[in-house]
């Protein structure tokens, strides 16, 4: 079947196919219109909104004279940079050493858990970790001769310290799986094949290729993925919360302060801080982008000297892959360890004492386990639904005007887009209701979703179409009993990466649903900012697990789909 479908003139095909009947153009103008008006005019009227309140000199004077904002923009600016371009270097490295290696493949099949991991839980586990009376600290005490927690400034450090490792191990797997999705793509894994046999005939390893011709020529394609993670980590407030100092916090717990305040200038305060942040980001894009233009001619230059490498891989890059899933496997075991510690004295290894109050107390809030579950599906979901009509819906040459309108909400900053689209609900009396928190989060969720399932459906052979229309065969059969079982396993993988997005919103939740819908991270968050670590572990465990359910799943259609 294959070998026919290779030897057929897809244009001779074409030409001789018969005309999309009515009715079926009528439903892609639909398809598009729901995609517009669902994802793309929230967009739009968000920013004014937003800003509506950032405009008022009275709370630009006010805020110039606070004493936490320069030590709140240093700290901000570097924990957020150095962060990136820590990730992106990881990425560079590994990707590089261990693309089609053993390694890489081991790596690539565990990408999908490291994402499920929620940034909170993360941060909750690592933060215990690392802690003054932590595990690393129980397990270094016979050796050190202590009897009591060492004096570590680790956990809300001044410096911000922790809140950059933190990014830097979530982030790496997002630019990985980003990486991974982009070289997915038909012409770039045909350019990759033809630059990997020629350098090879030449006398060049992999590896050499890869910093010679590869990263300088895809690096660019990866700018959309390093302006979220950048954009993330200027914005992020419950990592804040979680791990990141006090005094004074970063810009972006700041800001959510002032606009968490019911007076009307402390919310213009924040409005301006929430603005300040794009601005931030929009002057470290444009440095970027001059940084690039100086540096690509001496990369150049230097890329195109020397001798050439032996080929061999580096050793240090498969320990680092399994350094990085074995630091989120210790993560997990200790958010277990804590949740159920009874008596846990320092120096000791294993709780003294085993009690299960804190999951009996979780057990009494199965309503918000419920409805977080419920959230997340019914998010990941709809934005499947939209990708799908839109990919159906479209050719391929829209996905290039369509792709900065999706990406948006990765890149704008949460606080501000937060803002201006409760401004919108509260217009629209969606405020504090369940639709209104569904469709904020499907509008979170839905870039991640296009990201990873528009390589996969574009490059799906259209010749399948053209045989089985002229079978005689109607389109809603062969997209029901062909195309969609052979592409389940990139909409199931969508579909899991999605559940996790939606589940780990904080921001999304406290300013849409207006404080009277809890979930998993709204819980987790505020009982870790609070000091209650067993529940905190509880929740965040727990929090950790429901994705990591979703991805089991999702592999279980994999694997299915590959038989």
């Amino acid at each position: 079947m294959a070998a026919a479908l290779r030897r057929l003139n897809l244009p001779a095909l074409q030409a001789t196919a018969p005309r999309a009947p009515l009715r079926l153009l009528a439903a892609r103008w639909c398809a598009r219109g729901a995609g517009l008006l669902l994802f793309g005019l929230p967009l739009l009227a968000a920013l004014p909104l937003a800003l509506h309140d950032a405009l008022q000199p009275a709370a630009w004077a006010d805020l110039a004279t606070d004493p936490q904002l320069p030590g709140a923009l240093r700290l901000t600016l570097g924990s957020a940079v150095l962060a990136t371009l820590l990730s992106l270097l990881a990425t560079m490295l590994l990707t590089a050493a261990l693309h089609g290696s053993a390694a890489g493949q081991w790596l690539a099949a565990r990408l999908s858990g490291l994402l499920a991991v929620p940034h909170a839980a993360f941060a909750i586990g690592l933060a215990w970790l690392v802690a003054p009376s932590g595990a690393v600290a129980r397990l270094l005490a016979p050796l050190a001769g202590w009897d009591s927690p060492p004096p570590w400034a680790t956990v809300q450090d001044p410096q911000g310290l922790l809140l950059t490792a933190v990014l830097v191990l979530k982030e790496t797997p997002f630019l990985l799986w980003s990486t991974a999705a982009l070289l997915a793509r038909p012409d770039v894994a045909l350019q990759l094949r033809g630059h990997l046999a020629l350098a090879q005939s030449l006398g060049y390893a992999p590896v050499s290729t890869w910093w010679r011709v590869l990263w300088p020529l895809w690096l660019p394609r990866l700018a959309w993925p390093l302006a979220a993670v950048l954009a993330y980590g200027l914005t992020v407030v419950d990592l804040g919360l979680i791990v990141g100092p006090s005094s004074p916090p970063t810009l972006a717990v700041l800001a959510w302060g002032e606009l968490s305040d019911p007076a009307p200038l402390r919310q213009a305060r924040g409005s301006v801080l929430a603005l300040g942040l794009l601005l931030l980001l929009g002057l470290c894009v444009l440095l970027a982008l001059a940084g690039w233009r100086l540096l690509l001619p001496l990369w150049l230059a230097v890329a195109s000297r020397g001798v050439r490498a032996a080929p061999r891989r580096p050793l240090g890059a498969a320990l680092a892959a399994r350094g990085l899933v074995g630091l989120y496997a210790a993560v997990l075991l200790v958010l277990v360890l804590l949740s159920v510690a009874g008596v846990w004295t320092f120096p000791a290894w294993w709780p003294q004492a085993v009690s299960l109050s804190a999951w009996g107390q979780v057990a009494q809030a199965s309503g918000t386990v419920a409805f977080s579950a419920g959230l997340a599906l019914a998010a990941s979901a709809l934005a499947l639904l939209l990708v799908l009509a839109w990919l159906e819906a479209t050719p391929a040459a829209w996905d290039r005007v369509a792709t900065p309108w999706v990406l948006a909400p990765l890149v704008v900053p949460g606080l501000l887009l937060m803002s201006g689209l409760y401004r919108g609900a509260l217009a629209l009396q969606l405020d504090g209701h369940v639709v209104g928190l569904l469709w904020v989060h499907v509008l979170v969720v839905l870039p991640y979703v296009f990201i990873g399932l528009q390589p996969a459906w574009r490059s799906f052979d259209p010749r399948y179409a053209q045989v089985a229309l002229s079978l005689g065969q109607p389109r809603w059969r062969f997209w029901w009993r062909v195309k969609a079982p052979m592409l389940a396993a990139p909409m199931a993988a969508t579909l899991a990466v999605g559940f996790a997005v939606s589940l780990a919103q904080y921001l999304a939740t406290q300013f849409i649903g207006a404080g009277r819908h809890a979930t998993l991270t709204t819980e987790a968050v505020t009982l870790a900012s609070g000091g209650q670590r067993t529940l905190a572990a509880a929740f965040a465990l727990l929090q950790a697990l429901l994705p990591l359910l979703v991805f089991a799943a999702a592999q279980v259609v994999q694997r299915r789909g590959a038989r």
